[in-house]
């Protein structure tokens, strides 16, 4: 069973059901409503990075990549040490060990995917501004902008902690795990796992 790919295809249910709620209350101010946006939301940001750290798990443990380049010691060797680094890491290692490859962080894929992971490293270890935490939020907010359209309900907040909360959040984090997966798998030169299930991404997306 492949819980990544449903990772991914429940951050698609949950933006579905964001971009409904928000065309229920269009031209609305700020009400309850707006509590299950962002609970919907939160499930998008976590799972959309919980598919990629998934995916990065199963190409090390399913040796699927280190397997071609590395004898069978040495790739459980480095798939050992590759548990202990950042998602991100992960991914490096193995375009670098499959392909000979650094992986570019100057790349709009690679980019968003960081925004995208730091963001949900905030939402999960989330410590509010009275801890002291405010200039933290103001480089998140800094980071994710232009990314995506804030919640129009909070119009006047930045991003972090609330106003990321929105549908266009939501579409932009999956389009951003999609695209990163393409991404690495066009450079590591292999078919992208996330290919034939398109469709069916494309139809939970868009569900009424």
């Amino acid at each position: 069973m492949n819980l990544a790919l449903h990772h991914l295809f429940a951050a698609c249910r949950f933006t579905a059901r964001i971009r409904t709620l928000e065309r229920q209350h269009v031209g609305q101010p700020f009400g309850a409503f707006w509590e299950e946006i962002l609970q919907n939301a939160l499930g998008v940001a976590t799972l959309t990075v919980a598919s990629l750290e998934s995916y990065a798990n199963e190409m090390y443990f399913e040796g699927s990549i280190l397997g071609d380049a590395l004898p069978a010691h040495a790739a459980a060797e480095v798939a050992d040490l590759a548990e202990r680094e950042s998602i991100l890491r992960k991914y490096a290692v193995a375009l670098a060990v499959g392909a000979g490859k650094r992986l570019d962080f100057g790349t709009t894929a690679v980019q968003n995917a960081d925004a995208l992971i730091k963001l949900r490293n905030a939402v999960v270890h989330f410590r509010p501004e009275w801890f002291g935490e405010q200039q933290a939020h103001d480089k998140l907010s800094k980071l994710l902008q232009h990314r995506f359209r804030p919640s129009t309900y909070l119009p006047n907040e930045p991003l972090f902690p609330r106003s990321w909360a929105s549908a266009s959040f939501a579409e932009w984090a999956v389009n951003s795990s999609v695209a990163f997966m393409r991404y690495f798998y066009a450079e590591i030169e292999r078919p992208c796992p996330l290919d034939q299930f398109q469709e069916h991404i494309d139809r939970l997306l868009n569900a009424q």
